[in-house]
This record gives C-alpha cells, structure tokens and sequence, in this order.
C-alpha cells in the first residue's frame, strides 16, 4: 500500500508555485485516478527521514507551507503520533521505499477498481494509499500479472467495496507474490514481449488522445469481449483506443501464460470464467 497523507496541505497541485520548485523534498505523486484516469501532474512535499528541525533548516519554504496548511488540522487529531509528527504523512510507509528504492519502476494497480489492470510506474513518483504496489521492474511479472489467469485468481482470493460492487485487490493477494513459482516452460522473454507490446500500445493512444483513460478502454474492452453493441461514446474509444488491438494483445498473452504453466487444457474454462467475471 501507498503513503497515507493526512493532510491536504501536503498535496501541491500543478497551479501551485511550489510545483516547480526543483527541491529533494517535493516529490512526483500519484493516486488511483491518477493511474487509471486523466492525470494531474500533482506533486507532494514529503520530510521522510527529517526532524521538524532539520525539515525548517534545510527548506523553509517548503516548511513553512506544512506549517501553515497541515499543522492546524493536525493539532485537533485525536491521534497523537499524528498531532506530535504533524510535519510528515501520516502512514510514510517506509517499508515500501525499501522494497522500491532500488527498482527503476515499479508494478502499480488501483486498490478497486471495476477492471483489474497493471501497469509500470517510474520510480521517481510516490502512490498513495489507493494504488498497490509490486516492487518489481520485470517485465515477465507483469506479464503474468496482467494475464486472465491472475485477474481470475485475484477477483477469487479478492473482496469486493462500493455501489458499484468493485474488485478490491487485496493486500493478502499482492503479498503472496513473494511465494510466486516459475512456470514449467521458460516464457520469460516471451511475456515480456507481449507486455512491452502491450504497455506501448496504451501509452501510445493515450499519448495521442490525452482524453483516453484506461478504464474507458477497458470498459470497452469488456464489451467486445462479451459482445454487447457498443454506445457512440465508446465506439469512439474503441477507435481512439485501437481496442480491437489491445484485445489481440491481450489474448496472446493469457494464451502465453496458461502454456508455459501447463494450463492450457482449461482455457476455454478460463475464458468463460473472465467473461462472467
């Protein structure tokens, strides 16, 4: 799980001087809408690792705003370690930059969302609560991830929140990760390939239709799958999206993962279950 904040002053929004401010202190950020929606380009002032006096010495600018715009709410918290911390997020998470400080990305999913997708992140930004990360910058692992296979298995091993009844991709899910065995084929650089592929695909339409979000393209995605006539809106998607394509790449890769595992006799199972999911 990403960083808990506590407190919206922290968040320096893309209008905000400070925004671009080349300073250590003043990270990248990202939320779950961010991932899988129109990103804000927000940045975020994080004193892990400073006292409050270090944090004024060394960048009172950047303080004094935490000062100003977090102290106030957090002094009236009912909880002392974030009235006495007020200077830093609320849950900094130290054990996540330990397991990601050496990675060059790392593999992110929203907490619920109503399709299960995963997608590189560059290290230099922080997630927050709502993203969950895997500390790992290969991409056989997100190969895999992204595979029907997994989004079958983690919609089962899963709960599920909201009006909309979403999936939640639990904690218990992505840390079984650390018991994840080989395939019985070596197809590494084969789902590596298909994840590259993939991974250009929707950077590139989105990087042309800077309105594009994943979850448009995926809800898209759904409907091709089951076969439900498509809306004006999403046929737009589907063309902006190159749906059809992502949905080729995406066959390949489950097609990929469920031989090198020895699972290929249940694919048409599998399929059916993804299709009802």
């Amino acid at each position: 799980m990403g960083v808990i904040l506590v407190g919206g002053g922290f968040v320096v929004e893309p209008e905000d001087p400070l925004h671009g401010v080349n300073s250590p202190v003043i990270r990248k950020y990202m939320n779950g809408r961010d991932l899988t929606q129109k990103p804000r380009d927000c940045r975020v002032v994080d004193f892990f690792g400073l006292s409050d006096k270090q944090a004024m010495e060394l960048y009172p600018k950047e303080f004094q705003r935490i000062f100003d715009r977090v102290k106030p709410e957090r002094d009236s918290s009912r909880d002392k370690l974030f009235r006495d911390n007020w200077w830093l997020f609320g849950r900094a998470r130290p054990d996540l930059r330990e397991a990601i400080q050496n990675c060059s990305r790392y593999i992110g999913t929203t907490e619920t969302a109503k399709h299960r997708t995963f997608v590189f992140i560059e290290s230099d930004y922080l997630p927050d609560q709502k993203i969950r990360v895997v500390a790992h910058d290969d991409g056989y692992v997100l190969g895999v991830l992204s595979s029907a296979s997994h989004v079958v298995w983690a919609l089962a091993a899963g709960a599920r929140l909201g009006v909309g009844n979403d999936p939640v991709y639990n904690n218990t899910v992505a840390s079984s990760l650390s018991r994840f065995q080989l395939p019985r084929k070596n197809r590494k650089s084969e789902f590596a390939h298909w994840r590259r592929q993939l991974d250009a695909h929707r950077k590139k339409q989105q990087a042309q239709h800077p309105e594009l979000t994943l979850t448009g393209m995926y809800s898209v995605l759904e409907k091709l799958k089951s076969g439900d006539a498509l809306t004006a809106k999403e046929k737009t998607i589907h063309e902006q999206g190159l749906v059809s394509v992502l949905k080729q790449l995406h066959d390949e890769l489950d097609l990929a993962v469920l031989d090198a595992y020895g699972w290929n006799r249940c694919l048409q199972e599998m399929m059916q279950v993804v299709k009802m999911a």
